[in-house]
């Protein structure tokens, strides 16, 4: 590692101090003198800790600092601050008080250093990645500090989770998010944990007088001079308390090493290791001479052996906490010049607006000014962060933030978004930023409506960034002048997830249907040149076909799209590029379409080739891609009433998503825990040939007792050309069928009952109120169940 100029100028002007004050020391006769300049100075170095420590605390919600953990920052630093004015004890070894406190104060508080600095480290890494990333190496090499790194991570995880469990009295509680949720509760206890071994140790120090310190007299040249001594054992417990304070610095350096998932802004190895060699200059010169000048120089070895322990706090305290300060002050002086940018900017725009001026539409450096660009990516990075670390609040503020650089009067506004002018002002690149910073706060506006969906700003918010993100990039004059253009595709893809799930009012009052149909074309037009983003839009396109009940067409669709689709190239780089690899789904879904339209012996087909092709190329994690894709499979297996392949459908359904779900538990999705079991239950009637099995009982009673989300109707309709209440009565069909058949007739009825009442629900999902269908095939489906159904009720 290259180190920075300013670091050896701090360790070589410390060196010259230590010298010139230690010589100037040694020569002072009064005792009252040295301490009033010794503990002057140690009072100076303290209240500039503090002070920073201070200034962390008091700008603990500023959103570049909370990326930095501040609440254990100033912990940190103000551990460091009472090692600091601790160590002006070492002044005063005539007094048996001052010799016992000082080493158990100061390794304490040294050792509670690196264990902040492991704690912090911990959490980050947690937060941000599972603990598979965070343990991972940048390359795929197993070697010794990648076991080592990932075996610290488990302990502290484990004690981390067993602090939550003794805090909640043993009440079960998991984590339903997708990250990890690490407090900084969770990050301080797990650093006093590793803080008791230094604990008892300096606790038995203090409590055994055999080797507690004590103040010896000893006489050197005639004079008398007091020293600081323990018995032999003493030696040992100072030499085991060192170790116990190095310790936890050689653990953060493990920790902090590059690791992929991990942004280099959060690690802190280059600080640690500079400040550690800043350390170990000092530390070759005052230890030495320590043991030269033994008693001679009382003076000289208390300021000695103060300023080793200042070697290893002062250089921590500035390269860690004080430069989190600075970048605190870097990113408001942005904030400034940024402001002064976009005046300067306006000013350029009113010039141009002048007679006989240019357009400033036409010049690309207004767009494309290269301070903004700068600035928008700083503001990138940190948005990137908030939203790794689950801050979403804070990570949309920074998106506004990036947008407001390219407004030419006010400050951004999601109601309003960028005017004519604005848009015809971008350069290519402004407009990449743009579009792409939209499509963003699309996805985290949706993260934070799904998570309340009451919240209906959320979700108006969101279906008007993607709807302004793809306005502007059609608009834009810049849109020429790039040859690449899948920046805007995962724009095309959230819009067809909002088409799918939730209501919405295209712009300019035009027809849903040809809005939809509009963004299709312009989907597969765009991605013509890029053979697996062709694939994505072509299967958007089938699927806006297939909701408008153009079956035939999204077949013919889907068709020419697999001549293109390789699963084997293609699957994994659409699952990275969109989250769910709509090709396969759509593939899937039409299986179930084939079989209603009487193509059984296609649709048996097209299972199979799924089944062989599709699904091994779905990592064993993505569940809910996986129901997706065998949902409709499962129907159709199930479907041909026969025995062997209704096992066959439960054998699937089991292995690669019931199974896993239930492994998963809490953290598993909420579509794959909620649409499951109902399927399950159905292939296992389906498989039972109308036999009773084991668990019917227990089956029986899950779907008396379930409870649906409301999400659950539509999203269904959407994706599987069905109701989920239709399903679910088709699964009380088949329960029914077997209690009837088994003299089970009270439960017979129960059953029902229910699922008459789930088939009132499909009438009031699939028909408005003015009579129009929802989806023909739905519709198709809901009748055939309940026409089933009200067959075997007739005789109860």
């Amino acid at each position: 590692m290259k180190e920075a100029p300013h670091q050896r100028y701090i360790a070589a002007g410390a060196l010259l101090l230590i010298i010139a004050l230690a010589a100037v020391i040694g020569n002072v006769e009064s005792t009252t003198s040295f301490r009033v300049c010794f503990g002057a100075l140690l009072l100076i170095c303290c209240v500039a800790q503090l002070k920073v420590a201070i200034d962390l605390y008091k700008n603990r919600s500023n959103l570049s600092l909370q990326l930095f953990q501040p609440g254990c920052l100033s912990m940190f630093v103000t551990s460091g601050a009472v090692a600091t004015i601790t160590s002006f004890l070492f002044a005063f070894p005539e007094y048996d008080a001052t010799c016992a406190l000082r080493q158990p104060i100061i390794l304490t508080c040294i050792t509670l250093m690196g264990n902040l600095l492991i704690a912090r480290a911990w959490r980050i890494g947690c937060i941000i990645s599972s603990a598979a990333t965070f343990a991972a190496s940048s390359d795929n090499k197993v070697d010794t500090a990648r076991v080592f790194r990932s075996a610290v991570v488990n302990v502290l995880s484990r004690l981390s989770h067993w602090g939550r469990h003794v805090g909640s009295c043993g009440k079960a509680g998991s984590n339903t998010g997708i990250r990890k949720t690490i407090t900084f509760a969770d990050s301080i206890f797990v650093a006093v944990v590793l803080l008791v071994p230094q604990l008892v140790l300096q606790i038995v120090n203090l409590s055994l007088p055999s080797v507690r310190m004590e103040s010896v007299q000893k006489i050197l040249e005639g004079e008398g001079q007091y020293t600081c001594e323990s018995k032999a054992a003493g030696s040992y417990f100072l030499i085991v308390g060192i170790v116990l304070a190095s310790t936890p610095f050689g653990v953060s350096l493990l920790i902090n090493v590059k690791t992929d998932g991990i942004p280099d802004n959060f690690r802190e190895l280059d600080e640690i290791i500079a400040s550690i060699a800043a350390s170990f200059r000092v530390l070759v010169t005052t230890l030495p001479t320590v043991g030269l000048i033994g008693q001679m120089q009382p003076h000289a070895r208390a300021y000695l052996l103060a300023a080793s322990v200042l070697s290893f706090v002062l250089p921590l305290f500035h390269n860690i906490a004080q430069v989190r300060l600075k970048t605190v002050a870097r990113v408001s002086a942005n904030s400034k010049q940024r402001h002064s940018i976009r005046k300067s900017i306006r000013r350029l725009a009113r010039r141009f607006s002048g007679p006989g001026s240019p357009s400033p539409s036409r010049n690309r450096k207004v767009g494309d000014d290269l301070q903004i660009l700068k600035a928008a990516d700083e503001t990138a990075v940190m948005g990137k962060m908030f939203e790794t670390m689950g801050s979403t609040s804070k990570a949309v503020a920074m998106n506004r933030d990036i947008l407001t650089l390219f407004k030419a009067e006010e400050d951004f506004s999601w109601e309003t978004g960028f005017t004519s002018s604005e848009i015809d002002s971008l350069g290519p690149k402004s407009l990449i930023i743009v579009v792409k910073t939209l499509i963003g706060s699309t996805r985290l506006w949706h993260s934070t409506f799904y998570s309340n969906s009451l919240n209906e700003e959320a979700k108006r918010r969101g279906i008007k960034c993607c709807m302004d993100a793809l306005h502007i990039f059609d608009k834009a004059p810049a849109k020429k002048h790039l040859s690449d253009r899948s920046v805007v595709f995962p724009g095309y893809s959230l819009m067809n997830v909002i088409a799918k799930s939730m209501p919405y009012t295209p712009p300019n009052n035009k027809p849903r249907e040809e809005f939809e149909e509009t963004l299709a074309e312009n989907f597969v037009k765009e991605a013509c040149y890029q053979q697996y983003h062709q694939c994505r839009a072509l299967a958007f396109q089938a699927d806006i076909l297939r909701r408008h009940g153009e079956y035939e067409g999204a077949l013919l669709v889907i068709n020419k799209m697999k001549s293109i689709y390789n699963p084997q190239l293609h699957s994994r780089a659409i699952l990275k590029e969109y989250v769910t690899d709509s090709c396969s789904e759509i593939v899937a879904v039409s299986t179930f379409w084939l079989h209603h339209f009487g193509r059984n012996d296609e649709a048996l087909r097209l299972c199979d080739e799924l089944i062989e092709t599709m699904l091994p190329e779905i990592e064993a994690t993505e569940l809910v891609t996986k129901l997706t894709l065998l949902t409709p499979i499962c129907r159709v297996l199930a479907n041909q009433r026969q025995t062997s392949t209704a096992k066959k459908a439960l054998e699937l359904f089991r292995k690669h998503v019931a199974d896993p779900a239930a492994v998963a538990g809490n953290k598993a999705h909420p579509s794959v825990t909620t649409l499951a079991p109902p399927i399950v239950i159905m292939l296992k009637c389906y498989s039972s040939g109308g036999e009773a099995y084991a668990d019917l009982n227990g089956d029986i009673a899950y779907m008396l007792n379930r409870k649906d989300p409301d999400w659950t109707e539509m999203a269904s309709v959407s994706y599987f050309d069905a109701a989920w209440s239709t399903m679910c009565a088709e699964t009380c069909l088949c329960l029914a069928k077997i209690t009837g058949c088994n003299n089970l007739q009270d439960k017979s009825s129960a059953i029902i009952k229910e699922g008459l009442k789930c088939l009132d629900k499909s009438a009031q999902t699939l028909v408005k109120k003015d009579g129009k269908i929802v989806s023909q095939m739905a519709h198709s489906y809901y009748l055939q169940i309940l026409s089933e159904l009200e067959n075997i009720s007739a005789p109860v």
